[in-house]
């Protein structure tokens, strides 16, 4: 263990750290530790360890010494005043520290998981690099932003982002092209279509239609509403 005050290296800082007139709680303390930090080196705390519970299962009177605090522990009455005490004491820096660290970690997962999802959506639209497959989906085929981002496999706020370090220029919300109108109802008709497992929605829609069904039920089965139905129905 390497002292933070002298810089020493020691076994254990128990002992040492009555040279520099602290106590161990006073040294996590000052130094942002954590107040279960071990202050030994991982081998000497094993061997003090084992030979601590040695003599304790070798000695009734250190047993019955610690009777009380075992059943404490059992009742789940020590959590209960560890709990207290550290609402009463300042958070200390390493746990600040722990937890900042936790949360990075799981937002560097996310992430990793964000962009394998992407990757694959990529590679099954035959596209191998995103900058081109940014530039086909949402400039050329004029698609909106919600539709690229289900192409894409990418979440909104994250392919605005990735159009702005592109350096593709996002569309103003409500001014997309009527391509891109186009695009979002071929894209629910396909939606529809798969829902019902069809080939063609709008041949499906009607041959049902013959066959009795009301638009209530077809807007029911595809999941649209009953004026989408009717217009892939057209007049009869």
């Amino acid at each position: 263990m390497i002292c933070h005050v002298c810089g020493r290296a020691f076994r254990s800082l128990g002992a040492h750290l009555r040279a520099h007139r602290m106590t161990a709680a006073e040294y996590r303390q000052e130094f942002g530790l954590l107040r279960t930090r071990a202050l030994s080196a991982r081998s000497f705390s094993g061997e003090q360890s084992r030979s601590r519970r040695a003599g304790y299962r070798a000695s009734p009177e250190a047993q019955e010494r610690f009777a009380a605090g075992r059943a404490m522990a059992r009742s789940g009455e020590l959590a209960h005043r560890r709990r207290d005490s550290a609402r009463r004491q300042a958070e200390p820096e390493e746990l600040r520290l722990v937890r900042r660290e936790s949360l990075a970690s799981g937002r560097r997962t996310q992430d990793r998981a964000a962009i394998d999802r992407t990757m694959a959506a990529l590679r099954a639209a035959g596209f191998t690099d995103l900058g081109q497959a940014l530039r086909v989906v949402y400039v050329e085929r004029q698609n909106s932003i919600e539709a690229t981002a289900r192409s894409l496999a990418i979440g909104k706020a994250r392919l605005r982002r990735l159009l702005v370090e592109h350096g593709i220029e996002i569309r103003p919300t409500g001014q997309n092209s009527a391509a891109g109108r186009r695009s979002r109802v071929l894209l629910n008709e396909r939606a529809a279509a798969e829902r019902v497992g069809a080939r063609d929605i709008k041949l499906w829609l009607r041959e049902r239609s013959d066959e009795g069904a009301t638009l209530r039920e077809l807007a029911a089965v595809t999941g649209r509403s009953i004026p989408w139905v009717a217009a892939r129905i057209g007049a009869r």
